[in-house]
């Protein structure tokens, strides 16, 4: 599939631009009728004109905006249920975040706002794309519906909740990392620095060494003159599989690959299934109508496979399919889940058992990656302190072989 820029008109009128996946141009203009648009115009997304519109809802690249984003929304949300009229409340942001990429958003805000542009079209046009589709797409239902407030309570809890997990994440996985590269490192100089300078000694005494230390030896030896290589070797690996997953046949399958793999797989799956979840569950509750919603949390995701995966899943509940089976005959999404989202459709709560969903698997992928860092914790140490070890036993063999040598 490629990506196509539109400009299209919706069912009252208002003419909106935008990106969307499709195969050819004329699969972007049968995509944009299934979504309710009168296509206008439809052109490859790597034109030109595609990178000069400026309506196109694109994903994060400024940095900065994206770290003020949630405090931003935030304070807009807080200043609406004030009774603060739109304009008026990103004038004080505007003034609040003067001099960080946020402020600049705000004032354009309030420009193409008091211009007569409603606040999602604005937060569209918006330099540097600091609102991604999720949040556009709940404000636009929040203004529809008349609970701009709760759509931007939706989008701040979803926000603050995507943080904490990530952050949590992160913080499970340093300890183990900076153990991990530590050990190398000490094993690496140890190598490199310490062992060569015992060769000297060893080779002017002309003592036949226990095999231990020729093993240390050469491996000392291979590392130090070996090592630019390794390193040119390695990158160029690097750069070859980056290069390869490029390409989207390749990425699928590794994509595919990562969440079979023993372990990690489980985790991986877990934290897809939480993160597509409660993006589902807010879009809904936001007041969007649930195949938009659907095209919209499939780019939470950051595995193709599962991506494509819901794209199916959104076709086949358009076709009349209930939410649980299209997602069970397209996803990797845990029976379990599938019972709760049946379960939620059954009793009309479905935005409700998509949040239980997205906790429970939260709380399910933090737990796995504990378990999976409990056994990990203890591999690295015991393998390093083994390997360490052994360096140790291997020159202290070959010392005390000198000691046994007579003086003449």
């Amino acid at each position: 599939m490629a990506v196509f820029g539109y400009r299209a008109a919706d069912p009252e009128g208002r003419v909106s631009e935008g990106i969307v996946d499709a195969v050819g141009e004329r699969g972007a203009a049968e995509r944009l009728r299934e979504m309710g648009y009168l296509p206008i115009r439809v052109w490859p997304a790597a034109t030109p004109a595609a990178k000069a519109s400026a309506a196109a809802p694109r994903e994060y690249r400024g940095g900065g905006a994206k770290r003020d984003l949630l405090p931003f929304l935030q304070g807009l949300r807080t200043l609406l249920v004030a009774g603060v009229p739109v304009d008026a409340s990103l004038g004080m942001l505007a003034g609040l975040f003067r001099g960080k990429p946020i402020g600049d958003a705000a004032a354009g805000l309030l420009r193409d706002v008091r211009a007569g542009s409603s606040l999602a079209d604005a937060m569209k046009k918006a330099d540097g794309a600091p609102f991604d589709r999720f949040t556009v797409q709940m404000v636009n239902a929040g203004a529809a519906t008349g609970r701009m407030e709760e759509a931007l309570d939706q989008v701040c809890l979803f926000l603050q909740r995507s943080r904490d997990f990530r952050a949590n994440l992160l913080g499970s996985l340093l300890y183990p990392a900076v153990l991990l590269g530590a050990s190398v490192l000490s094993v690496v100089l140890l190598l490199v620095f310490v062992v060569p300078r015992f060769v000297a000694v060893f080779a002017a005494s002309r003592v036949a060494l226990p095999l231990p230390t020729r093993i240390l030896l050469s491996a000392s030896t291979f590392l130090k003159e070996q090592g630019p290589l390794i390193l040119l070797a390695g990158a160029f690996l690097c750069l070859l599989a980056s290069s390869a997953l490029k390409r989207p046949e390749a990425r699928r399958s590794w994509d595919r690959a990562k969440l079979r793999l023993p372990g990690v797989g489980g985790i991986l799956t877990a934290t897809e299934t939480s993160r597509i979840m409660r993006s589902l569950s807010s879009l809904l509750s936001g007041g969007v109508p649930i195949l938009s919603a659907f095209l919209i949390a499939r780019e939470v995701s950051g595995n193709t496979s599962i991506r494509e995966g819901m794209e199916a899943a959104r076709l086949r509940v358009q076709e009349g399919v209930k939410v649980a089976r299209a997602l069970a005959e397209t996803t990797p999404v845990p029976e379990m889940a599938l019972q709760m989202i049946a379960v939620g459709e059954e009793t009309g709560r479905l935005e409700e058992m998509l949040s239980s969903v997205a906790d429970a698997y939260e709380d399910t992928a933090r737990r796995s990656l504990q378990r999976f860092l409990v056994l990990i914790e203890p591999a690295v140490i015991l393998g390093m302190g083994l390997l360490v070890g052994f360096i140790v036993f291997s020159m202290f063999l070959a010392i005390f072989r000198l000691n046994e040598v007579p003086f003449q």
